[in-house]
């Protein structure tokens, strides 16, 4: 429709799940990639697989925002239904996987608790969603509504990230995480509960910015 926004103020969260979806699907193979008995190569996948899971949060704060944004959307009102359909059962996996993970090396992630098949049960889950919203739920999106229709119906890709905990409740949303003040802490408190993290070396990002991709991310505004 109208011609899409290209400053990085203008980043939604609707392109903060095409970046996540992304994200998520890059460590998806990495973690395939990385199955072997070496300790070297188990520590580097259990760095990917936390690493995973603060992506798969953030997604699922976006993925939130833009359904709730498509609510009163007629015209887009099947393709939220569908974005919505599995959130009950991913929630509830990624739960389990963050309380199997937080405090926890990624070395040991299977230590005592069998992580990895827990994580092959939300990959299997999360591929053909994702692979779904990327070739057709959010093209559909940005064809039916333009720039400033979704800066009105969905919170910045920054406010969105900002707000997005770790610790998912499996059945939705908590209260919390829509009151901006509440939600950060809580974020905040998430992310610093979780030592040891993923080593600092593997903390880096495996794909480009979201698409709108004329500009860093740096320096988004809080909607």
């Amino acid at each position: 429709m109208g011609q899409r926004a290209t400053t990085s103020a203008n980043l939604t969260a609707l392109d903060l799940l095409d970046s996540e979806d992304r994200e998520i699907r890059a460590l998806f193979n990495e973690l395939e990639n990385t199955r072997d008995s070496s300790v070297e190569t188990r520590a580097k996948h259990g760095d990917l697989a936390k690493q995973l899971i603060r992506h798969v949060a953030t997604r699922e704060s976006a993925l939130t925002d833009v359904v709730n944004g498509l609510s009163h959307d007629t015209t887009l009102g099947d393709v939220a239904d569908r974005m919505d359909f599995l959130t009950d059962d991913r929630r509830i996996l990624v739960s389990r996987l963050e309380h199997m993970s937080r405090g926890v090396q990624g070395i040991n992630l299977n230590t005592g608790q069998d992580f990895d098949g827990e994580l092959e049960t939300l990959m299997q889950l999360m591929r053909k969603e994702i692979d779904w919203e990327l070739s057709t739920a959010i093209p559909s999106i940005r064809d039916l509504t333009d720039a400033s229709t979704q800066q009105e119906a969905f919170h910045s890709a920054h406010h969105t990230r900002r707000h997005a905990p770790t610790n998912l409740s499996p059945g939705g949303p908590r209260w919390y995480e829509r009151a901006p003040l509440l939600s950060r802490i809580v974020t905040v408190y998430d992310h610093l509960r979780d030592f040891p993290r993923a080593s600092r070396g593997s903390r880096h990002s495996h794909v480009a910015p979201p698409e709108r991709r004329t500009s860093d991310a740096a320096g988004s505004m809080d909607r």
